[in-house]
C-alpha cells in the first residue's frame, strides 16, 4: 500500500508481508527526501488471513509437474549464474594513445584541419535542368509533360546556374544596445549527437 501526504512531498509504503504472532512489525519505505511520522490511528496497510487471501497450489500432476520444472529452471540459472562473472578496465584515450601503437589504417591528418561543412554538389544549370531531375520513368507522356510544366513554372524555387534562394527585400535585424560581435570555438560533441547532426 503507497500512502502520501496532502501536498505530495512525504510518499511511503509498506510491502506485502506475512505477519506472525512472534515478529508484530511492518516494515515501511520511505520514498521521500525527509523522515517521516506516522502517528497512532494511522492505516499502513490492511490485514487478510492468509488461508483465504492466498492462492492455494493445486494437487493435480500437471500443476505439481509445472512447479518442479520452474523450480528446477530457477536451481539451473542460480547454478549457471555463478559461473558467469565479468571484469573491465577502465582507461583513458590519452593512455591508449600513449601506449599503445598507432592504428596502421589511420589517415594522415587534413592539412589544414577538419573540414566545417560538406562541399556542395555540382551546380545545374538551367540548361540541363529537366534533365538532371529524377523523373520516374513509370510515368505516361501526358503525366510526365504535366510535370515538367510545374517545374519550368517553379525553377526559381531551384538552385540553378549556382545561385541559392534571392530575396530583393532588405531586412533589418535589431540588436541589442551597444552589443559586440562574438566569436566562439565551435562546441565539442559527442560521437552520438553528432551521428544525429
Amino acid at each position: 500500500m503507497i500512502k502520501e501526504d496532502t501536498n505530495g512531498q512525504q510518499i511511503y509504503g509498506s510491502p506485502d508481508v506475512l505477519i506472525s504472532r512472534d515478529a508484530l512489525s511492518i516494515p515501511i519505505s520511505n520514498f521521500s527526501d525527509s523522515p517521516i511520522t506516522i502517528s497512532i490511528g494511522d492505516i499502513v496497510g490492511y490485514a487478510h488471513n492468509p488461508r483465504n487471501w492466498l492462492d492455494r497450489p493445486g494437487h493435480s500432476a500437471v500443476e505439481r509437474q509445472r512447479r518442479d520444472a520452474y523450480a528446477q529452471l530457477i536451481r539451473n540459472i542460480i547454478a549457471g549464474s555463478a559461473a558467469i562473472t565479468s571484469s573491465s578496465e577502465i582507461t583513458s584515450k590519452a593512455h591508449r594513445n600513449a601506449t599503445l601503437p598507432d592504428d596502421p589504417v589511420a589517415e594522415d591528418p587534413v592539412e589544414g584541419g577538419p573540414k566545417t561543412a560538406e562541399v556542395p554538389p555540382d551546380a545545374v544549370t538551367q540548361s540541363n535542368f529537366l534533365a538532371s531531375v529524377g523523373i520516374s520513368p513509370s510515368l505516361d507522356s501526358a503525366q510526365r509533360q504535366a510535370l515538367e510544366q510545374v517545374l519550368l513554372r517553379n525553377q526559381d524555387a531551384f538552385g540553378l546556374d549556382g545561385r541559392l534562394g534571392n530575396h530583393d527585400i532588405q531586412v533589418e535585424i535589431t540588436l541589442k544596445p551597444n552589443a559586440e560581435p562574438i566569436s566562439l570555438p565551435p562546441f565539442p560533441a559527442s560521437p552520438l549527437n553528432r551521428e544525429v547532426m
